[in-house]
């Protein structure tokens, strides 16, 4: 029998009904319901979308499965003064109920919640949570605080709102990712002020169960409580084992806070347990149906004193194998003790045939080494248990260790610590265990894994959007695919199964990629990523591996790549992470065979090699820049900038904190900014918050830490090694503070006439240096008397070499690296770095002092302190570094450049050069496409390329020196390309040749073509239109257009019947050709970026930075407004019947305007394949499917269409960030 089972209970609860006497949590429903009658409201999709569990089912199955809820075995807990206080005292805010294993405090919460239930008032409020390892949607914080929202909304309806706020923005992402904590918990505690006034004098309960079973969450989780208890109007009641993680948080001995030890309460748990003994006698007697043992056995079992349900399950689970007969006998063996049992059960397996023992140890060592609980299907393959009635009898035999629990299997603390010293069953260990289980998981995965797992078809997809199908198909392999790295290693395995050719070469030959879009769905990436590294070094040097090891890093580097991707889209496994792989990687002819069809990129075009920036860190808004300083956490797992933008007109000035494994931001911290450091052996980022406040971010409770530094105008800052100290310069002084305490311990002035621009501790933490332009200048960091003045040039940062003395100091000054005695003030020796800048700026130096890498010209160099030999150069990746800082390890340098935050590799130590793959020197301006399509030109800055686009894909370059281009225009045969430049007269060219034909003596910053070819409209900044004969060489008309003063901007454009359509000074016009005149004038919002004419001159379109107006030709009125979504969308060309619009990301609808209407507002249509605004995603129609990578992202692009009723694109064209150009082909026409 079970525990707690009984008949006893007033009250069962179905889902969220609840039926018995009190409150009626039904009302609360019905209301919910008819809030959210409307399927598609927004409320009803955020209620949906916050939805994991329901707490009321999950008490339900609880119950159901310990065989029901004995009031008996729970009321004592009633009159306990501890439990009265904070049921009854306004003041008592907080009760900790803490037991042993086996005390039942999951079912004594079952009961509280039923009586809570039963007998709060109307304007009360209910919510908890029932803990559980292993299941994923109730082993983490997240999952609490969604449960317990959930609750609170399901009571309160119009609470929503506040939620659907935020819901709105991110949609599902919001409750579910790295970040969906820190959003809950923000949501969590803005939700607890409003339901107090909800609630009036009412009380709001807040019941919690083994938040301990959380696992790494426990901290933060437990620390929100902590917070939120400190409220009036809220109680809390949590229960948990007695660990001192979880007491540091719920420290009773603050005002308001009750402990309740189930360990003291003796004598109510005897009666608790005896009650549960009489229940299980009673039902056992009856199973057997001889009621003469019902005396005998509850007798026997209140004989043995064990006082814990735990101990009284496992007994009655054996008495219940045995026949009446035997079960006296079985009772009066019983040991006395958990461990006790625990040898017996041993004993017993020990003494079984040699097969059922095999099987039984192998479901024991399971469960005793794996790094999570398991459910049936899982424990069955990973433990070899057959699928048949013999499987369950095993699980039977080994029931005496507790290993069976709700919905999992796996061992308590006690029974995994008995296992693994049981040399009995264990005699030598669990290597051989790891071996199976890695063996297995490799043998699982390559029999289930699939593409699509999830029959999804849709490549844009997002994960959080994907609901688990019934039966899903991944239950069997889910801890296989997360922890086979963690067994491996674990097993010292290294037989032929972990080498070339083996079975591990094999799954990573064929099933690779499967594995990744497994990892995504199941949503345990980050787990299965942060085991790669183990990988890598467990087969470095493996004899006969070698092959395996090259693809296991080349592996590494296509994840790193790809990782966020597929993280948060699945099937950009078979999409992205396909199509951008290089050429020359091992990953690029395994993955060939899942390429798309559907999409093709020119090999020429793709990378050759793996390059070594690894990612950009995307702020997620494009109008944030990384202006202050940037961090690494001292485990190189976060890393943190501060940024600025202008957003709408405000100033926004934040930090934030990515995971390095993900790529992922995790927190925003609002209001921060400038300086950002962690302090070492921490998980504290210390920022700027305010003016002159110091902060600290506690980035395991996602808390601000309640110690403050304030007023301090940061210059420079440093954390001293121990991680103790704060060092901080501001205009005139140093000082030195205690930042856990916020006590400054000492200051003294820095006497210098520049300001502090660097400061840093040295290797043993006694000396400080200080870099002021002119000057270096060396402190004891104890007292602050300064031990050196080194006189310098233009010295912006320092460093001292790893020596514990700090007798050596590094800076960087005049392109210079110069090497300084700390005691003397020599020079002991220089490095002079070649750069055509000025003084480069910024240089780094690793945590263990071996290298450092400056960046003259935007080239990254990285060199050995000792023997001053250049280990690595990265080249033409970046450009104008402001920062560069190493992570913790030395394998990354983060760069803060004008292109964002960069990530790249050190990997390095032969003085290789790795060169950036470009098609331009500096950013791509302008893509233009020929009328047949079979040409492409390309301009930046200082470049112009001509590129045949049915050949090899290679640039032409024009055999000239042209630069400063700002428009070019093909001519109607393809044949001829006109440009306009700043600073150079317009010319002609033959794109053949890449010839310069002709000249023609006037500058401008827009051109164009006339339809016959025969002659060229030159817009000039003035605003003067000229019209060029290119058949007789001279100007055939200028047109003068009245100014408002703004120059330097607009378009022009010829259309049919000899018009010419511009767009200048906010001002549109129409003039006509033959009778030099202005045939029409329009007083426009903007200036168009660029303009074209319909097929018969009926309409036009025009372009401005964040819309789409198609105009009447002969009104001069606005027929249709699109918004672009605040983007710059380019216009080319109508179709034929003037429905769809030609724009340089692809085909634009246009709907029919009713007679009459004018100014129509619609949103952006799209069909077929194009680019988003954002530049990060190919689309079909309006979905996402294809994710663009940093390297690829476009500055500029240009569409292809073949036909002018073609339904979508043939290609698109990318000017890429890198300097690429790439086009990106449709060869179906076909969706996805």
């Amino acid at each position: 029998m079970s525990q707690y089972s009984g008949g006893e209970t007033t009250a069962t609860a179905t889902g969220n009904v609840l039926s018995g006497s009190g409150m009626q949590i039904n009302a609360p429903i019905a209301s919910i319901n008819q809030y959210f009658k409307d399927a598609e409201s927004e409320e009803a999709l955020c209620i949906r979308d916050l939805y994991i569990t329901d707490p009321w089912l999950d008490k339900q199955r609880i119950e159901d499965a310990k065989g029901g809820l004995l009031r008996d075995s729970y009321s004592w807990i009633l009159t306990q003064p501890a439990f009265s206080r904070w049921r009854d005292d306004p003041d008592a805010r907080l009760l900790w109920v803490k037991g042993s294993l086996g005390t039942g405090k999951t079912m004594l919460l079952c009961g509280i919640v039923q009586e809570l239930q039963c007998n709060m008032h109307q304007q009360d409020c209910l919510s908890f949570f029932f803990c559980e390892a292993g299941n994923k949607n109730a082993d983490n914080a997240a999952a609490v605080l969604r449960g317990m929202i959930y609750l609170i909304i399901s009571q309160q309806p119009t609470l929503i709102g506040s939620v659907i706020e935020k819901h709105k923005k991110v949609g599902s992402k919001l409750f579910q990712g790295p970040g969906a904590w820190y959003a809950l918990r923000e949501i969590f505690l803005s939700l607890l002020p409003d339901l107090r006034r909800k609630l009036g004098q009412g009380v709001a309960y807040f019941v919690l169960d083994a938040p301990d079973e959380c696992g790494e969450d426990v901290e933060k989780l437990l620390s929100l409580v902590s917070e939120a208890s400190n409220l009036p109007g809220i109680k809390w009641l949590v229960a948990s084992r007695r660990r001192a993680d979880v007491a540091k948080h719920l420290e009773v001995r603050k005002a308001g806070r009750q402990g309740l030890d189930l360990d003291d309460c003796t004598e109510e748990l005897t009666h608790a347990v005896k009650a549960y003994i009489d229940r299980c006698a009673s039902d056992l007697a009856a199973n057997k149906g001889n009621d003469d043992l019902r005396q005998q056995i509850s007798q026997g079992l209140q004989d043995k004193a064990i006082a814990t349900f735990q101990y009284v399950t496992l007994v009655v689970a054996k008495l219940k194998a045995a026949s009446s007969s035997e079960m006296l006998d079985v009772l009066r063996e019983a040991a006395l003790d958990m461990e006790g049992l625990y040898r017996q059960a041993s004993d017993r397996i020990q003494h079984l045939e040699r097969e059922t023992r095999h099987l039984c140890c192998s479901v024991l060592a399971t469960v005793a080494i794996t790094h999570r609980p398991l459910n049936r299907e899982e424990l069955y393959a990973l433990a070899g248990l057959p699928l048949s009635d013999v499987a369950e009898d095993i699980i039977r035999k080994c029931d005496s260790f507790g290993i069976r629990g709700l919905t999992t299997f796996s061992v308590n603390k006690l029974a995994r610590e008995f296992l693994y010293g049981d040399s009995v069953l264990f005699p030598e260990g669990f290597e051989n265990d790891h071996r199976r289980i890695f063996l297995r998981s490799l043998t699982l995965m390559e029999a289930t894994l699939h593409r699509d797992m999830y029959t999804l078809r849709q490549p844009g997809i997002l994960a959080v959007d994907i609901k688990t199908p019934e039966p899903d198909p991944l239950a069997m392999t889910g801890y296989a695919s997360e922890y086979w790295i963690e067994h491996l290693v674990a097993s010292n395995y290294h037989g032929r199964d972990t080498k070339d050719g083996g079975a591990l070469s094999a799954f990573l030959e064929f099933k690779y990629l499967y594995w990744l879009e497994s990892l995504s769905l199941l949503g345990v990436m980050r787990t299965a990523l942060s085991s790669w590294t183990k990988l890598v070094n467990y087969l470095q040097g493996e004899n006969g591996a070698q092959q395996l090891a090259k693809l296991v890093v080349d592996a590494q580097r296509f994840i790193e790549y790809h990782g966020q991707s597929i993280m948060e889209h699945p099937l950009q496994t078979y999409a992205s992470a396909t199509v951008f792989v290089p050429s020359g990687s091992i990953m690029r002819e395994l993955v060939r065979t899942e390429e798309p069809n559907w999409v093709t990129v020119h090999a020429e075009m793709r990378e050759e090699h793996w390059s070594p920036w690894a990612q950009t860190l995307d702020p997620g808004n494009a109008k944030l820049e990384v202006v202050g300083s940037v961090a690494f956490s001292p485990d190189g797992a976060w890393l943190a900038a501060a940024l600025e933008g202008d957003c709408d007109g405000e100033t926004v000035r934040q930090v934030q904190v990515w995971d390095m494994v993900t790529g992922n931001s995790v927190w925003t911290l609002e209001d921060a900014s400038g300086w950002v450091a962690f302090p070492p052996k921490h998980t504290i980022l210390g920022t700027v918050t305010g003016p002159g406040v110091v902060k600290f971010w506690d980035l395991t409770k996602g808390i601000w830490h309640r110690r403050v530094i304030t007023p301090l105008n940061i210059s420079a800052a440093v954390f001293s090694p121990d991680g103790v100290w704060l060092a901080a310069a501001d205009d005139d002084c140093i000082g030195i503070w205690d930042w856990a305490r916020g006590d400054r311990a000492l200051q003294f002035r820095h006497d210098s006439a520049s300001p502090c621009d660097s400061v840093v501790y040295s290797a043993g933490g006694t000396r400080l240096a200080s870099a002021h332009r002119d000057e270096i200048r060396v402190w004891n960091a104890q007292s602050g008397s300064l031990l050196r003045c080194i006189d310098t040039e233009d010295t912006t940062s320092v460093a001292f070499l790893p020596d514990t003395a700090g007798s050596r100091l590094i800076s960087a000054s005049n392109k210079s690296l110069i090497t300084w005695s700390a005691e003397t003030g020599e020079r002991l020796g220089i490095l002079d770095v070649p750069s055509e800048e000025d003084p480069y700026s910024t240089m780094a130096l690793s945590t263990n002092g071996s290298r450092f890498v400056v960046a003259p010209d935007g080239n990254i160099m990285a060199w050995d302190t000792t023997t001053k030999r250049r280990l690595q150069t990265i080249w033409g990746y970046d450009q104008h570094m402001q920062s560069l800082i190493f992570s913790p390890d030395g394998s990354q340098i983060a760069s803060i450049s004008e292109w964002g935050l960069r990530l790249y590799r050190i990997t390095s130590t032969d003085g290789e050069v790795f060169r950036a793959a470009r098609d331009h020197p500096d950013k791509i301006n302008l893509i233009r496409i020929s009328a047949d399509g079979n040409t492409m030109a390309s301009a930046s800055t200082s470049m112009m390329n001509i590129w045949d686009l049915t050949g090899a894909h290679r640039p032409r370059e024009v055999n000239d020196t042209y630069s400063g281009i700002l428009d070019m225009a093909f001519s109607p045969d393809s044949t001829r390309l006109v440009s306009v430049s700043s600073h150079k007269d317009a010319a002609i060219w033959d794109v053949t040749t890449g010839n310069r034909l002709k000249t023609i003596p006037y500058r401008g910053f827009a051109v164009c073509f006339s339809p016959d070819g025969a002659n060229i409209a030159l817009l000039e900044p003035a605003g003067t239109i000229r019209v060029w004969s290119l058949v007789e060489q001279r100007c055939l008309q200028i047109f003068h257009q009245a100014t408002r003063g703004e120059f330097g901007s607009g378009s022009v454009v010829f259309g049919p019947d000899d018009l010419i359509l511009t767009s200048f000074d906010r001002t549109i016009r129409i003039w006509k050709l033959l009778r030099r005149q202005c045939n029409l004038e329009i007083d426009d919002e903007a200036t168009a970026t660029a303009l074209v004419f319909s097929s018969d001159g009926h309409q036009f379109a025009a372009s401005y930075t964040d819309k789409i107006k198609i105009w009447d030709s002969k009104s001069g009125c606005c027929l249709q407004t699109l918004d672009t979504g605040g983007s710059r969308i380019t216009v080319v060309a109508f179709d034929a019947a003037t429905s769809r619009l030609l724009t340089n990301v692809g085909l634009v609808l246009l709907d029919e305007v009713p007679a009459g209407y004018v100014d129509v507002r619609r949103e952006l249509h799209r069909q077929g394949y194009g680019v988003n605004v954002t530049g990060d995603w190919v689309l079909w129609d309006s979905e996402k499917v294809l994710w663009l990578p940093p390297a690829y992202r476009p500055d500029s692009t240009a569409a292809i269409l073949i036909g002018p009723e073609a339904s979508t694109l043939s290609a698109i064209v990318l000017g890429c960030h890198s300097g690429r150009v790439v086009v990106l082909r449709f060869p179906t026409g076909l969706p996805p």
